[in-house]
């Protein structure tokens, strides 16, 4: 009897919730910030520890009251964490008083893949040495951040993606870490200092594998203060996409662009995006007009996205014919932000298509 009373009294509450499976549960955290997944898993003795399987790591000192709470919530989230961690990404204004040399040993211990690191233009972190020992990384993202290669530096053999925003790095470290990454395939530059500018164009020469390239328009004048005689260490024969920034109503500008395009051959996928032109001080150091077109075929050329964004002259036109001309696999030419003229709609009608697929499409 008591025995039956007891079991009537015994009520077993279940919910789908609860019950879920791990991975599910994994998603559903995956979608909170990484504070307020811990804080949530604390609710329900079941998903206390779900949140330690999460392989994505992301911590952004905004969301706590100060950089030691940080530092013991990153310390936790690292001792307790359980299976690989491919993704670690931290935002804090200043590593002064930040642990990142021991975060990064137990990184290199879980076989981290991607490493995104942003600190602030007026506290620049320095990435310590043990940074450049971690050989499971395949992409870094770095803003304003000082990079100092160790003595003995035998490069990053799987790093295939490298994004240094406003960070400061010497030519020779500079050249030395891109050619001892034999995979890389896409680097991104931007408001950083690396010297002296010609380490840019040695640079070059250990690009052999990389497939995507953008320009900016600052770059673009520093090949051209090389003079007359352009000339690149190498052909860019994997890459695929190129996108360069110019003004493309200025000679000397649009030249470059052949220029490179002359040098990367495989290239299918070309953005120009085109920038006010200020004052030049250069005389053209050649006339497109005069281009042997004879001699120039971009052979795997498909997709060509030009971006005026102001005013087109004759010469910012002779771009596009030329393109046309010279790739007999081309298949759309995009146009934006032109002006809407009928002798502009009519010059590009009259111009002559290597490829009977090329199709230009105007958009506003």
């Amino acid at each position: 009897m008591d025995n039956e009373e007891h079991q009537k009294g015994s009520v077993t509450y279940n919910d789908r919730i609860t019950d879920l499976p791990d991975d599910l549960k994994c998603n559903i955290l995956a979608h909170l910030p990484l504070k307020e997944m811990v804080e949530t898993s604390l609710l329900s003795r079941m998903w206390h520890y779900t949140w330690a399987s999460i392989p994505n790591l992301v911590f952004n000192e905004r969301n706590f009251m100060s950089i030691r709470e940080l530092v013991r919530f990153v310390d936790m989230v690292l001792l307790l964490h359980q299976g690989p961690i491919f993704q670690f990404n931290i935002c804090c204004l200043n590593f002064t008083h930040v642990p990142m040399e021991r975060w990064m040993l137990v990184l290199s211990r879980n076989e981290i893949e991607e490493i995104t690191i942003r600190s602030s233009l007026t506290y620049r972190w320095r990435i310590c040495s043990c940074f450049f020992n971690i050989q499971s990384l395949k992409k870094v993202y770095l803003k304003y951040c000082t990079l100092i290669l160790p003595h003995v530096f035998r490069g990053l053999k799987h790093l295939q993606t490298l994004h240094l925003n406003g960070c400061t790095i010497s030519d020779n470290d500079f050249e030395k870490l891109v050619s001892h990454c034999p995979l890389l395939e896409n680097l991104y530059t931007s408001n950083g200092k690396y010297g002296h500018e010609k380490c840019m164009i040695d640079v070059f020469g250990s690009l052999s594998k990389v497939e995507t390239l953008r320009l900016g328009g600052a770059f673009i004048r520093y090949l051209l203060l090389r003079g007359c005689n352009l000339e690149l260490p190498l052909k860019f024969e994997h890459l695929k996409e190129l996108s360069i920034e110019l003004a493309v109503h200025n000679q000397n500008e649009a030249y470059v662009a052949f220029f490179l395009l002359q040098n990367a051959p495989n290239v299918q996928y070309l953005s120009i995006l085109n920038r006010p032109q200020g004052p030049d001080g250069l005389m053209p150091i050649r006339n497109l007009q005069n281009l042997n077109m004879q001699k120039i075929a971009f052979e795997h050329l498909k997709f060509v996205l030009i971006d005026y964004s102001g005013s087109v002259k004759e010469s910012g036109l002779l771009l596009v014919k030329l393109l046309l001309s010279a790739a007999p696999l081309l298949e759309k030419v995009h146009i934006k932000n032109y002006e809407k003229d009928f002798e502009f709609v009519k010059k590009l009608v009259s111009f002559k298509r290597a490829s009977k697929e090329a199709e230009v499409i105007l958009f506003d």
